[in-house]
């Protein structure tokens, strides 16, 4: 459903989630970053219950994240480390789901990073650590939901989510003009979600 909203939206989307299959992109290190509150970002979780086995469900709560996990018939149950990110207005403006890869990859974890439509595609997404040189990323495709970027993060960059407090993500939207979007990513509570992620 699209709706009007204040300031910089004007069309409300919904993102369905999704157990994430992700696929590693190269990456350009950028800095000296300025960006805009996404106060008005918004877009809207609807995720099934958990009475919807083979769709995915919420495990486990473990502050800002959640253990998002699925589990299809007659299959092993996959789970991955999710966060919907909400704006000062308590309105739903990102999505980033992230698991574990196998060992022997370049890449540690993997993962999907969903935002509004009508974000600027040539512009990319940054993802920004928290002490870690900020990385730039493709966006993977849009569809009726939203825009997918899908990322892979090496063994540095997991630990520091680790250890760290805070990441954010860098985008540009069609009604910000030459402005960034910063959408702040609270890292409390991803230790112990990670933790709970089979590797395959």
């Amino acid at each position: 459903m699209k709706e009007i909203l204040a300031s910089l939206f004007k069309k409300d989307i919904s993102v369905l989630t999704s157990t994430v299959f992700c696929i590693l992109f190269f990456t350009l290190c950028i800095s000296n970053l300025m960006a805009e509150e996404a106060d008005s970002l918004s877009i809207e979780d609807t995720m099934p219950s958990e009475s919807q086995k083979t769709e995915p469900y919420i495990k486990e709560r473990f502050k800002n994240w959640t253990l998002k996990c699925i589990k299809p018939v007659n299959s092993i149950e996959r789970c991955e480390a999710n966060q919907i990110i909400f704006n000062q207005k308590q309105q739903p403006v990102a999505e980033i789901s992230i698991i574990k890869l196998p060992r022997g990859q370049v890449a540690t974890a993997a993962a999907t990073i969903i935002v509004p439509l009508e974000t600027i595609l040539s512009e990319g997404l940054v993802l920004a650590i928290q002490e870690l040189e900020p990385k730039k990323y493709q966006f993977k495709f849009c569809n009726s939901l939203g825009c997918y970027s899908q990322i892979g993060l090496t063994d540095d960059e997991v630990e520091a989510l680790k250890r760290k407090e805070k990441a954010s993500i860098f985008l540009k939207h069609i009604s910000s003009g030459d402005q960034q979007i910063v959408i702040p990513m609270s890292l409390d509570g991803f230790t112990k979600t990670f933790s709970n992620v089979i590797q395959p």
